[in-house]
Order: structure tokens, then C-alpha cells, then sequence
């Protein structure tokens, strides 16, 4: 075999190679994204909220919600997802009693409701942050079919992966949308608009 059929059939080779990489890591994703629009996610649960005060499902229902699953030691997704949920709702001029925001955390053994309720508030007045006893939260976010794993960092400290997307939530408390991280700003809106009717 001379020198350019050698070439021509690794770069064959690293085509297919990276086809078939490209494929499991689509694969892993999708395992980590649940199946949402049109299927019945959550169940019930009683947690408190960032103010102390007890919080069911019944908070998701009577109105459209964002529903974000997130914590509050997360160096980029979360608070950018904070800021771009107060200022979708902000921009399309939506009351606070016209569509319910909810961040429930993923990290119920740091994120007290104290602590929820400081790092919120310096971004929203709107958004409701929701916490608990750990595994009474982490089966809420079971329920939901939520991707999280804590990750260490060394010296006890950890981070957590998660499930990065918004739910939007229909009156009825259903997944009718799901607003992807770094999605454009006209499309989250967008689909904001269409669940208010």
C-alpha cells in the first residue's frame, strides 16, 4: 500500500472513530436528559421553601411555572440560569403572580434555606428556592427523572453534576417545554409565551 492510500485510510479510520464517539457521547447525554414533554413527572412531596415554609406539588399548579434544578456553590450554570430566568420573565413583563419560578437544589446538605434564600435574592425576588431533608429532596428530584452526581474536588469539598435544562410548566403543573442551557434568549421566551396562553 503506497503513502496516500495508507493516509486516505486513516483518516478513515479517525472519521469512523470519532463518528462512533460522537454517538456514545450523544447517547450518555440523552441518558442523562429525561424524556419530558408529554410524560407525567413528579410526585408528591412536602419540602420547605427558602423561607422555611412548607412547599407540596400544589405549588406548580394554578399557574405556569419554570421549574430548575440546580445548587448554589455551582460556578457557572446556575446562577447564569437564575439571571436568565429573572430576565426572560422580566423582559416579557410577566407578574410575579402570573407564572411561579422554582429552583430546587440538588444539594440539600449545603443549601439550608438560609443559604438558598441569600444566594437567590440578590438575583430575584421571584424565584423560589426549594430545599429540605436530603433524601426527601433527592426523591422529589428522583420523581422528576433528574440527572445529579456529586463529583469531589479534594480536601472534602465537592461539585455536583446535574440535569442543566428548565422545565416549563403548563397551569396543570405538566411539562409542556423544556428551555435548554444557553438556549436563545427569543426561542425561552418564546416558549414562556406560549405556555401563558
Amino acid at each position: 500500500m503506497d503513502t496516500r492510500s495508507r493516509t486516505i485510510l486513516f483518516a478513515a479510520l479517525v472519521g469512523v472513530l470519532a463518528l462512533g464517539a460522537g454517538l456514545a457521547l450523544r447517547q450518555l447525554v440523552d441518558a442523562r436528559t429525561p424524556a419530558v414533554v408529554g410524560t407525567d413527572l413528579g410526585a408528591p412531596f412536602e419540602l420547605v421553601d427558602q423561607n422555611g415554609e412548607t412547599i407540596t406539588q400544589a405549588a406548580f399548579q394554578g399557574r405556569p411555572s419554570l421549574l430548575f434544578f440546580g445548587f448554589t456553590h455551582c460556578p457557572e450554570i446556575c446562577p447564569t440560569t437564575v439571571y436568565d430566568m429573572e430576565t426572560w420573565l422580566t423582559d416579557l413583563e410577566v407578574g410575579n403572580d402570573d407564572v411561579g419560578a422554582f429552583f430546587v437544589t440538588v444539594d440539600p446538605e449545603r443549601d439550608t434555606p438560609e443559604f438558598l434564600r441569600d444566594y437567590l435574592s440578590a438575583q430575584s425576588d421571584r424565584i423560589l428556592g426549594i430545599t429540605g431533608e436530603p433524601e426527601a429532596v433527592w426523591d422529589m428530584a428522583r420523581s422528576w427523572r433528574i440527572y445529579w452526581a456529586k463529583r469531589p474536588l479534594g480536601d472534602g469539598d465537592y461539585t455536583v453534576d446535574h440535569y442543566s435544562s428548565v422545565f416549563v410548566l403548563n397551569a396543570e403543573g405538566k411539562v409542556v417545554d423544556v428551555i435548554a442551557y444557553g438556549e436563545d434568549a427569543d426561542t425561552a421566551k418564546a416558549k414562556i409565551s406560549a405556555v401563558l396562553g
